[in-house]
């Protein structure tokens, strides 16, 4: 059973350091379920390992294995402080299974959730910030997209800062030929919007120039203006945290606000795997008990209570 804790540990951090460093590996899928293996594999240990010190010995060694893709002093730090927080799970479950009137899986199991599902998220967390702020060596980021509803409510304040451009309050339907004239109308305010067809034309010309080199296509005018700049600000933000990562060996915050993003992603997401993965190894343990894979006994125990 303990190798098969080194196995599942050893293909966790595999699939982790694949997600962060391989280009198209699986971001999500592989990495949740061989980590819902791992905590199932290591419930099935606090149960069917004796010896506690063998348990917490191979739990150390299946931790620090991650240290094999990330080998930096501060993962190792906190690999440390994963472990220490791996042991009160262990040692509660153990408790636990130990101490209750009557053998219940679950609650022992839930005894040391918390526990376990923390150690793991402090242990991914430390290993992606090893592995993201490595400078000069490409990785995997995260792609942010600027919401349409957030790009005009954005635009709605800006307009109301400055009523020259309250015009943005109705960018949401507006096209990229009448944002042009609009903002030509904000810039000169003595001009007629009843201009000439020439002198019309040659501003949406030079308009639509501009606003294509902003986008990084051809604007042929009928394009939603939302559209256009959600698309110019979403790339503009991801060419900043590539930037931040290539720079990542000049003390870049990125890799620390990267980590921190995965740090609150991993809480709920963590949560319910966790939760699952218990479901699934109550559920086996207790199929595994009516098998006689495992052996329980009744035994007579001397118990305190206050008097009343």
């Amino acid at each position: 059973m303990l190798a098969g804790l080194f196995v599942a540990s050893f293909l966790c951090w595999l699939f982790l350091y694949r997600a962060v460093t391989v280009p198209g590996a699986s971001v999500w899928g592989a990495p949740i379920t061989v980590f819902f293996v791992l905590l199932v594999v290591f419930y099935l240990c606090t149960v069917l390992v004796k010896r506690t010190a063998y348990l917490m010995a191979a739990l150390a060694a299946s931790l620090l294995l991650s240290i094999v893709f990330a080998a930096t002093p501060l993962h190792f730090a906190f690999l440390l402080l994963s472990i220490v927080v791996a042991y009160y799970a262990a040692r509660n479950i153990r408790a636990s299974l130990g101490l209750s009137i009557k053998l219940s899986f679950f609650n022992s199991f839930m005894n040391g959730r918390s526990y376990i599902v923390l150690a793991l998220i402090i242990a991914i967390t430390s290993q992606y910030y090893a592995l993201v702020s490595r400078g000069g060596k490409e990785i995997n980021l995260p792609t942010f997209e600027v919401s349409k509803d957030i790009a005009f409510f954005l635009g709605k304040l800006y307009g109301r800062v400055n009523p020259k451009y309250s015009f943005f309050s109705s960018s949401r339907e507006m096209t990229v030929d009448k944002f042009i004239l609009q903002n030509q109308n904000a810039v000169l305010p003595g001009r007629e919007p009843g201009q000439p067809d020439a002198a019309a034309s040659l501003v949406l010309e030079q308009g639509r120039k501009q606003l294509s080199g902003l986008a990084e296509k051809q604007l042929s005018g009928g394009e939603p203006v939302a559209d256009v700049f959600v698309d110019f600000a979403t790339r503009k933000i991801n060419d900043y945290f590539a930037v931040g990562i290539a720079q990542s060996g000049k003390s870049s915050p990125i890799p620390f606000f990267l980590t921190c993003v995965l740090f609150l992603t991993l809480l709920p997401v963590a949560t319910i795997v966790g939760y699952a993965g218990t479901l699934f190894s109550v559920l086996l343990c207790g199929a595994m008990l009516k098998k006689g894979f495992i052996v329980k006994k009744i035994r007579q125990v001397q118990a305190e209570s206050l008097l009343h």
